[in-house]
This record gives structure tokens, sequence and C-alpha cells, in this order.
């Protein structure tokens, strides 16, 4: 199972994002997310051609990933979202589906 989510951020921040990012505290939140039970793996990813912080997770099966939202990790993604670059003209973006591994 895979759960994406992107949240805005101002574009020409990437800079700042990243060295926010590399601190202590965010590194913490980063490490509790990564550690979530069922979580397989976790990426972090910035765009900086439209402005997303972007989180891609794999976790082991479906129960993992409904499971997530009432795990103290889903309070460290709040805090990733709330950070001074944050774009609020514009909303989160969420998907989840079905790792292919197959392809």
């Amino acid at each position: 199972m895979t759960r994406f989510i992107q949240f805005p951020m101002d574009k020409t921040k990437m800079p700042e994002v990243r060295a926010s990012l590399a601190e202590p505290e965010q590194t913490q939140l980063v490490q509790e997310l990564r550690s979530a039970p069922g979580v397989q793996s976790m990426e972090v990813s910035f765009c900086p051609g439209q402005g997303w912080l972007a989180l891609r997770y794999t976790f082991n099966d479906l129960e993992a990933m409904k499971g997530f939202g009432s795990t103290p990790a889903s309070k460290a993604e709040e805090a990733l979202a709330a950070l001074p670059w944050k774009d609020a003209s514009r909303e989160a973006h969420e998907f989840k589906g079905f790792y292919l591994w197959e392809v």
C-alpha cells in the first residue's frame, strides 16, 4: 500500500525548507514518521517548480495504512505541514493506493 501527501510551500523557499528539515527537531519528526508501525519506507521530496513538500510512504499492508492516522506519527506529519513557508492559499493533496510491485 502506498500513500502520497504533498503540502503546499512557497516554491522560492527550497533552501530554507531543506535547512529546516536538517535541524534536530525536524529530523526527529521525520524519524518518527519512518519508524511508525507498519511503515516500510518513507521519502521526503521538495518540488521547487510548483512548491510542494511531499511525503511518500510504503506500508506493510492495508491495515497499517488505515491505522496510520491514529498513531502519534500523524502529529509529526502535521508539524511538518505547518512549516513557516506553508502556502496557505493552496490545499494539501493526498493519494492512497496499491503499490504495483509487479510493474
